[in-house]
């Protein structure tokens, strides 16, 4: 078994948020993503701590279905696409390549692979 981790310069909320809705904002810290998770997922939640509770994850995940998980890699390829357009610099590091710019992922790739090689898209 072979195994490949992704990357977001950010935090991996930023993933979530994609599943269900476009997120292109910069935000200056992890709290920000609050609003519009809650936005996304119909919560509530006072705060990321609490979003982050296991019951409160696992509700927001059972919200999400396999269209949901295709959506969320063309939403983040667009994002990487526009930070190119935008003339960003690819980092490199370690064989990871990524913008420092904010947003900036690449969860989306290895989970696009799996879906490529299941032939779900």
């Amino acid at each position: 078994m072979k195994y490949k981790s992704g990357y977001s310069n950010f935090t991996f909320d930023l993933w979530m948020i994609l599943h269900i809705t476009n997120c292109n904002a910069s935000f200056s810290h992890r709290k920000q993503y609050i609003t519009p998770i809650n936005r996304a997922f119909g919560e509530k939640f006072q705060n990321m701590d609490e979003f982050k509770e296991e019951n409160n994850f696992k509700r927001c995940l059972n919200k999400m279905d396999l269209s949901n998980v295709i959506e969320a890699v063309d939403r983040a390829k667009k994002i990487m696409q526009r930070n190119q357009e935008n003339g960003y610099t690819l980092h490199q590091y370690k064989g990871y390549q990524y913008y420092k710019e904010n947003p900036s992922l690449s969860a989306w790739e290895a989970i696009e692979k799996i879906l490529k090689d299941c032939e779900l898209i």
